[in-house]
């Protein structure tokens, strides 16, 4: 078997793919991670800088779902609207998940909430909460449309450029760019010279920020 759960440094599991030699998450923490790059330095900047509390968010790589958990924790405590969209090529199986410690790491985890992000029916809106709406791509980024969609935040979240390096090439970045509103922000983990180049040459203003434990750097741009 190519997948095995990992018991991070936060306490949170993560899982680790055999294949490609990678973990979902960073073994310092995977909650942790999370928190630091998509909800501190993501979510809660666009919040902050908007006058309405309705967030779009698109998200590249939705893995085990932590981050849309988080987001939803997030926005019950903003009294917020959230349209999520996360793209996911490869959905984990039912067996790994639910095998996963989030029910004890993450408050008010809810075991229905978590079923319908990782069974609901691909392209279709899906209601997890009275403000929450929730849609599921099972398509590789290449393959989807964007141009119906304005988002105000990316989540790029999707495996290391150095064991995935085609899901971070300019193209995907400039179909991501066009389907982002004006002040749009991308957040991600890594800070390769390659995706820094990349942004700029895409006209993003881009910030180099204070990773999460284990990591230096983290990278944030602005269209």
């Amino acid at each position: 078997m190519n997948l095995k759960i990992v018991r991070t440094n936060d306490g949170s599991d993560t899982i680790y793919n055999k294949a490609l030699d990678e973990s979902y998450h960073s073994l310092h923490g995977s909650i942790k991670e999370s928190e630091h790059v998509y909800i501190n330095a993501g979510l809660d900047r666009v919040v902050n800088n908007k006058k309405n509390k309705s967030v779009s968010i698109l998200e590249i790589g939705l893995g085990t779902g932590l981050n849309v958990l988080l987001t939803i924790n997030y926005a019950k405590q903003k009294n917020m609207k959230i349209f999520y969209h996360a793209i996911e090529p490869f959905p984990l199986e039912n067996s790994i998940l639910k095998k996963l410690n989030f029910s004890r790491k993450i408050k008010e985890f809810d075991i229905k909430i978590f079923e319908k992000i990782h069974n609901s029916k691909s392209q279709t809106v899906t209601k997890l909460s009275n403000n929450f709406k929730f849609k599921r791509s099972i398509n590789r980024l290449e393959e989807i449309s964007l141009k119906k969609e304005k988002y105000d935040l990316i989540f790029f979240d999707a495996f290391a450029p150095s064991k995935q390096p085609d899901i971070w090439d300019k193209k995907n970045f400039s179909n991501i760019k066009y389907a982002m509103r004006r002040e749009g922000v991308i957040v991600t983990y890594s800070s390769t010279k390659r995706l820094k180049r990349i942004l700029k040459n895409l006209k993003f203003k881009i910030e180099i920020l204070a990773g999460p434990m284990g990591k230096k750097e983290m990278t944030r741009a602005t269209k």
